[in-house]
């Protein structure tokens, strides 16, 4: 895992997150592509996340060799960059992406299944913690050597000065499965002789607790709100907030940097007082930083490096809540949970980055203040029935 994921930080990508390093909008926009079309391109993955979500999440729940089928998703996603590097035109960025989607429709539950299984469960807070303050030395340095490397090639004003990433992006990922084929144990879950359908798949999340169908609404709204405003974070930023290019950088620099030396610390103090108060702290400074994020007046763009900082802390101190997360998820049904949840995440996102778009349009503000409401008044009280209804100090109740 933390090999892996410091490869991933290294490129200036984020673990299991499909953007780009925060530059997919801003080189979108540089090919041409209006806010709606932006919109569109997006909303055109989430349809085929949709139309994949189900049917690959029942591959994985069959599937006894976890490893193999890992292997096989990076070996798929590889191409796309080389599509990528060459791309003129967003139409054909739009393809490869296609091409991109497919392979993280296997590749992210598979890599999930197997960083849950890396952790006993008793040392899952640590666990994550050490992870993130490991993998985050790698996330230090890169933001801002991409930075000064785009700038050296001429700036965001060009696509092409932002087109070396995605070989960067190529060679990291090609090292990440070197790796992972040197040194990644086997994988294997012993299955039922029966295969489920896809309405088995589907039944056993209708018939899951009601704790864990309140984790997927709350992660499902999340996501939403994620693809409303994703494709539009980068250009928000540079374009309406007036962020240059180094500070840019420095946004990206800002989150790892606190990881690096908080995240063993805060997650220390989370096993000191408990996932649940360390859980509802993070959620507070998550909404400050969505709230900061529109905020911040454009005559000091410099205050979204604090953006970060406070989404950097709400990280450290919600690795309570990502632990209860992993462990309320049975073995047996989370291959169908991602899969459900991400049917259920395309259905309401194929319109999300299209609704993101035309809502730009209008405002790019208002579009900014949708994560600022769904955290505060969904996300949180969902937390808060978790806590203190169906977890002992945030351990699932067994």
């Amino acid at each position: 895992m933390i090999l892996r994921d410091s490869v991933t930080m290294f490129s200036g990508r984020r673990p299991l997150e499909q953007g780009m390093g925060g530059y997919d909008s801003i080189f979108l926009s540089r090919l041409g592509a209006s806010a709606v079309q932006i919109g569109y391109v997006n909303g055109i993955q989430s349809l085929l996340s949709l139309l994949l979500a189900v049917p690959s999440g029942l591959f994985i729940d069959r599937s006894t060799d976890i490893r193999k089928i890992y292997y096989s998703s990076f070996l798929l996603s590889l191409p796309a960059f080389i599509g990528l590097y060459f791309t003129s035109d967003w139409r054909i960025y739009l393809v490869m992406m296609l091409v991109y989607t497919v392979a993280l429709s296997i590749q992210f539950p598979s890599q999930l299944i197997i960083d849950i299984d890396s952790m006993e469960d008793t040392s899952r807070v640590s666990g994550l913690g050490f992870h993130r303050t490991i993998t985050a030395v790698a996330g230090v340095a890169s933001p801002m050597l991409i930075a000064l490397a785009i700038n050296y090639f001429g700036g965001l004003e060009s696509a092409d000065n932002i087109r070396p990433l995605f070989l960067l992006f190529f060679f990291a990922d090609l090292l990440i499965l070197y790796l992972l084929y040197r040194h990644l144990e086997p994988v294997n879950i012993e299955r039922e002789k029966e295969s489920g359908s896809l309405l088995d798949g589907l039944r056993s999340i209708l018939e899951s607790p009601i704790q864990l169908k309140l984790l997927l609404f709350s992660e499902v709204t999340t996501l939403f709100v994620m693809m409303m405003i994703s494709p539009f974070r980068g250009i928000y930023q540079v374009d309406i907030k007036t962020a240059t290019l180094i500070i840019f950088g420095w946004i990206g620099v800002a989150e790892p940097f606190i990881d690096v030396f908080l995240s063993i610390p805060l997650a220390n103090l989370v096993e000191k007082y408990g996932r649940k108060k360390t859980a509802y702290i993070g959620h507070v400074f998550g909404i400050l930083a969505r709230l900061l994020l529109v905020a911040t007046p454009v005559s000091l763009p410099s205050l979204l490096i604090m953006v970060s900082v406070l989404g950097s802390l709400e990280g450290c101190l919600y690795v309570g809540m990502d632990a209860y997360s992993q462990e309320a998820i049975l073995q047996r049904v989370r291959g169908s949970y991602n899969g459900v949840k991400n049917l259920i995440a395309g259905l309401i996102g194929i319109a999300g980055p299209v609704i993101g778009g035309y809502i730009w349009e209008i405002n790019p503000d208002l579009l900014f203040w949708i994560p600022v409401a769904q955290w505060s008044l969904i996300a949180f009280p969902i937390l808060v029935i978790l806590m203190e209804r169906y977890s002992v100090d945030g351990n699932v109740l067994q």
